[in-house]
């Protein structure tokens, strides 16, 4: 509490300054689309984070990471180097290692369900806004939105004119970041719009051992959105969108690892990093006098490429190190999804009081998964030796996890959402979705040595959403909202196959998450428009919170299921003029979390411990396979009631203060941001020796100069984390390998000078 209470104090005498000194500009009224229709923000009845590009831009969000904390109660954190965890009020995706558990919280390009949890590491490319949704989203979104959903809105072509804009930005660690974007006129009707990012920098970190930079960046980004217009009640927007990505990887330090500087390690095996990324959608909107109807249609496949050292260790700099040489060959996914939607959404009211929308959606994924590790188990020389299929399907050999599996989902979904005006300052919305969902799998571990597992699961869930919305005057609203959410259940790669040498603790299959979210909230435009307060509390009652678990059976393990959390918190969100030319933007979460009910789980990082113990020649002499490891697994068997959820800070906020000046015809901005984002649990078993995250503050400045006059360049100066700050953003423990968990810092300091112009 000592690092951000001054800062607190601080903004909260400004806050004060605000209402002895009255100006006159006002707030801007700002318009989303989290209700499938263009809103005001101050008139919805749930917690949304608006960012406009200009905001997206100041802050130097460029991706999702880039979020984290940034709107209340969100953290966002990379697991294992190369996949995007986005936690909301407590609801993430701690099934992360499963290919066909998807997030907690659901990604919308453009009204299209982006299902693979992959295209989170895309770049934010030519944007309109992005709008975060807190709270389950029952009704218009569904789908594995039980900790709510993401909007991203990119700018759309234009009938207007032709137009263009640029930039690059220059950097330390030889960044080289080029953006473009460029509006054609094709026709009356016609018109095209082509973005571009290329983007290039030297690595943060360094691999001593191989001289490898960690931490780099080489990636291009593209889209290209056609729109035809022949009329005004009929659009057609035909997008293609892809991303290329082929880096070293992400520094994941081992928690074990003696390098001093926290942006140096050693481990003794190169990493590679390689996504390819594409989508295609078609989106078609035809206004009737009452209602207009829309369908969107999407193909999207990822292509992923992955080698890490699974150990996180170099072995011949601690050949005592308490793990196994673990690594894994090149890992690959890919993940081919087709979705379709179709909505109708009122124009006027029915009845002349009954806004209503109703819909229907259709997801199919399809995901190809091939993964080989080697272990050093049987000499324990430090070599990881090639093994041949007949080892394989032996046991023999230095061994590790094999698996080649085939998970596919098809989902279906219908909807219904209607606000009733019962005067004009009272609404009841009322909202319902039906989805079917099934899971159908094939699974051939170890070269098929026992068999081709073919696991199947179906689930079918109503969930709602009810709010009442009370006008108090024309700039002040309150609400109070009750929603069910729901994630469906799915298939393990692994699981648990006898329990003759241990009770069996990992099940073929996993079932559904169900939330009851409980919240109430405040939106006001005070002193003229001047100060804006938004305010929320909520409670959650969680049930089958999916979680990554552990077998007792040696390469065992999948999904399992706790079956009761609850989580409280509040959030606020405050922006207000403090002088003409000064606007403080606050934005501070408090988020509470526990497991209510009796659940017992094997702790893998204490599970593997056990492992190794047994694995010398008085014991086991290095088979994985003895009984008395088995035994010894399931001793690490614990009771996680009373246990945090993981990945939730008890407190985040960001604070900015955004001078803008208009000094001898030119615009001059200043903007110094500060974030906080406080210690949370790495997992659900709250291991003080793994599972402790510290917090980490950062403080972001950018500094412009905009001519007035017309496509002039533009100079933006910007450093990102002006103290260095080693941050842990986020901590990983493999469930599937030799249990080792590394460390993925933030950024380190930047200094940029970002150039650019309209035409």
């Amino acid at each position: 509490m000592k690092s951000y209470l001054p800062l607190l104090l601080t903004t909260l005498f400004l806050s004060i300054n605000v209402f002895a000194n009255g100006s006159s500009p006002t707030l801007e009224e700002i318009f989303v689309t989290a209700e499938k229709k263009s809103e005001s923000l101050q008139d919805l009845s749930q917690a949304v984070t608006a960012l406009t590009d200009e905001d997206l831009d100041v802050k130097q969000i460029t991706s999702f990471v880039d979020l984290s904390a940034i709107a209340p109660g969100v953290n966002v954190a990379k697991n294992e180097g190369f996949k995007t965890v986005i936690t909301i009020r407590g609801i993430g995706n701690e099934a992360n290692q499963n290919a066909i558990a998807n997030p907690s919280v659901s990604y919308h390009l453009d009204g299209v369900y982006i299902a693979s949890p992959f295209s989170l590491q895309t770049d934010f490319l030519d944007l309109e806004r992005v709008e975060v949704l807190r709270g389950p989203q029952g009704t218009l979104f569904g789908q594995n939105s039980t900790g709510g959903a993401i909007n991203v809105i990119t700018k759309a072509p234009s009938l207007d004119n032709s137009f263009g804009k640029f930039d690059v930005t220059l950097g330390n660690y030889d960044l080289i970041k080029f953006r473009a974007s460029y509006n054609q006129v094709l026709s009356d009707t016609i018109a095209i719009r082509g973005s571009i990012i290329s983007h290039e920098r030297d690595g943060f970190s360094e691999n001593l051992t191989l001289s490898q930079d960690l931490d780099d960046a080489d990636s291009l980004s593209g889209r290209i959105r056609l729109l035809y217009q022949p009329s005004d009640d009929f659009r057609a927007f035909l997008t293609a969108q892809y991303f290329d990505e082929d880096r070293n990887g992400a520094a994941q330090k081992g928690l074990a690892d003696t390098t001093p500087d926290p942006r140096e390690l050693r481990q003794d095996e190169l990493s590679e990093y390689a996504l390819t990324s594409e989508l295609y959608s078609l989106t078609l909107e035809k206004d009737f006098d009452a209602f207009t109807f829309k369908s969107i249609t999407s193909y999207q496949k990822d292509d992923i490429l992955i080698r890490r050292d699974n150990d996180r260790h170099d072995w011949f700099a601690d050949p005592q190190f308490t793990f196994l040489n673990s690594y894994f060959d090149p890992e690959t996914n890919v993940q081919k999804t087709v979705t379709q939607e179709f909505n109708l959404i009122s124009n006027e009211p029915a009845f002349g009081m009954l806004d209503w929308v109703v819909g229907a959606f259709y997801l199919d994924t399809e995901v190809e998964i091939l993964i080989r590790e080697r272990i050093d188990n049987v000499n324990f020389d430090g070599e990881l030796a090639p093994y041949t299929v007949q080892e394989v399907l032996g046991f023999g050999g230095e061994v590790g996890f094999i698996s080649d599996s085939k998970p596919e989902r098809e989902s279906y979904s219908l909807y219904g959402q209607g606000t009733f005006n019962i005067s004009e300052s009272t609404r009841l919305i009322a909202g319902l979705r039906y989805t079917e969902d099934e899971v159908y799998s094939e699974v051939t571990n170890f070269f098929g040595r026992s068999g081709t597992d073919i696991l199947e699961i179906e689930s079918d869930k109503v969930t709602s959403r009810f709010a009442l919305e009370v006008d108090v005057n024309d700039s002040t609203m309150w609400y109070t909202s009750y929603t069910k959410g729901f994630k469906p259940g799915g298939s393990n790669l692994t699981f648990g196959r006898e329990a003759v040498v241990a009770p069996i603790v990992v099940l073929p299959t996993y079932d559904e998450e169900v939330v009851d979210a409980f919240e109430v909230g405040l939106k006001t435009d005070l002193l003229e428009g001047r100060l804006r307060l938004n305010a929320a509390a909520f409670m959650y009652d969680y049930e089958g919170l999916q979680y990554q678990a552990t077998e007792a059976e040696i390469f065992e393990g999948g999904v399992g299921n706790i079956p009761e959390s609850e989580i409280k918190g509040f959030e606020l969100e405050g922006t207000a003029f403090l002088t003409d030319s000064l606007v403080l933007d606050a934005r501070l979460a408090w988020l509470e979390t526990e497991i209510t009910e009796d659940h017992f789980a094997i702790d893998n990082v204490q599970s593997d411990i056990a492992t190794n113990a047994l694995l010398g020649p008085n014991d086991c002499n290095g088979n994985l396979f003895c009984d008395a490891i088995q035994v010894a697994r399931y001793g690490a068997l614990q009771n996680v009631n009373g246990n945090e959820l993981a990945k939730t800070p008890s407190f985040t906020s960001n604070v900015s203060l955004n001078w803008n000046k208009e000094m001898a015809s030119v615009v001059r901005k200043v903007v110094l941001s500060y974030t906080y984002r406080g210690d949370f649990q790495h997992r659900i078993f709250n291991n003080s020796t793994t599972d402790n995250v510290p917090s980490y503050e950062v403080f972001d400045l950018l500094i412009g100069f905009y001519p007035f006059k017309e496509n002039s360049p533009f100079v933006e100066f910007i450093a990102k984390n002006l103290d260095d700050a080693d941050g842990i953003n986020a901590r990983m423990t493999d469930v599937f390998g030799v249990g080792a968990t590394g460390d993925e810092l933030i950024p380190p300091k930047q200094l940029m000078i970002r150039v650019g112009q309209n035409f």
